[in-house]
């Protein structure tokens, strides 16, 4: 990570980039490149100012027709929040140290997962695969993926050891941190009833119940909604202003004339592709539990609408540096990193240009 973050500050301020055209809602008067020597604010861009505007104001919404904070979850801001008497009321610092905590919290945990139940695996190679991501970035900045993927880890590791209540509160808090934790429920269900053989009378012993805490943690942000602002399923409505609507078509998002939005288009639909080929192969070689995360995950991703932030979302997703770690062709590992480092160089330079990287 620190030689990422010098590479940063210097593409930062290596290129005089104008605006962003990838997509017609990008304002040039709003997103642009800002250079400067600062290696602590390159790590705010984005969706990175909804959860600095949560701890600084709270919660706020107006009308669906505007964007609102409403569904950006609670648990990162409120750390942030938390970590900020630290840091002299420095927000950005704090989830930048946020998230790098997370994200070695997250290696330790993977490392752990991968000794124990791949023992067949080098977890130095999938902790390699994980960080040179083309996304791997998101791990480094003020979004949610390093405590994402920590408490999806820890969440996997302690139902594959049959600690359901350890694997009930992380998914529990892995549901308060983005919509898809909540789907940590199917896999760690299944492996609940692996475990007591598929047998039904299994549904009725008091150990399936903090798996129902996984749950709890989006019930509980829905219903501070109800609340809050009289309507339980807001969070889908607001959805709509960022062209996310689950199970309908959203659009307006690119102009096809332009070379870089269909450069993006590429992009998105190149990690779609890759995440599909990838489950096909984890069901095949890995738990039954790790496929399915990953169906339930990319299938409601894609069911928003749009393709948009695929690279980023599947960053979280752990299977596939277990199954990239396990090729055992050289060529085809070789030619893996080498695209995963190039994609990675140009997803960086997007980002701390101010350019939409996912």
């Amino acid at each position: 990570m620190i030689i990422i973050n010098v590479f940063s500050l210097l593409v930062l301020n290596r290129f005089n980039l104008k605006p962003d055209t990838a997509y017609n809602w990008i304002d040039p008067k709003q997103f642009y490149q800002d250079q400067k020597w600062d290696l602590v604010s390159l790590h705010a861009k984005w969706d990175s100012f909804w959860y600095l505007d949560i701890v600084k104001n709270g919660y706020s919404f107006k009308s669906i027709k505007e964007p609102s904070n409403i569904v950006f979850f609670p648990l990162y801001p409120f750390l942030i929040k938390s970590l900020s008497y630290l840091t002299f009321g420095n927000l950005i610092l704090s989830g930048w140290i946020l998230s790098m905590i997370f994200l070695l919290a997250a290696l330790i945990y993977f490392f752990k997962l991968i000794k124990e139940f791949h023992p067949e695996i080098d977890p130095y190679y999938a902790i390699i695969l994980l960080l040179i991501f083309p996304t791997a970035f998101f791990l480094n900045s003020i979004y949610t993926e390093s405590l994402f993927l920590f408490l999806s880890i820890a969440t996997f590791y302690h139902a594959l050891k049959r600690n359901f209540l350890l694997a009930g509160i992380f998914g529990f808090f892995a549901s308060l941190s983005r919509v898809t934790g909540v789907l940590l429920f199917i896999p760690v269900l299944w492996e609940y009833f692996r475990n007591n053989n598929f047998k039904l009378n299994s549904i009725f012993k008091v150990k399936i119940l903090p798996i129902f805490l996984i749950p709890l943690g989006i019930f509980s942000f829905f219903l501070f909604h109800y609340f809050k602002f009289k309507d339980f399923f807001l969070f889908f409505k607001a959805e709509s202003w960022f062209d996310r609507v689950f199970f309908k078509l959203c659009k307006g998002h690119f102009d096809f004339f332009s070379n870089s939005s269909v450069a993006n288009f590429s992009l998105d639909a190149f990690f779609v592709v890759f995440a599909l080929i990838a489950v096909y192969f984890i069901f095949k070689k890995l738990p039954v539990s790790y496929g399915l995360y990953m169906i339930v995950s990319s299938a409601v991703i894609i069911s928003t609408g749009t393709l948009m932030s695929f690279g980023r979302y599947i960053l979280v997703f752990f299977p596939i540096y277990i199954l990239g770690a396990s090729i055992k062709n050289q060529y085809l590992k070789q030619a893996w990193i080498f695209v995963s480092i190039l994609l990675l160089s140009l997803y960086t330079t997007l980002f701390v240009n101010n350019y939409w990287a996912g």
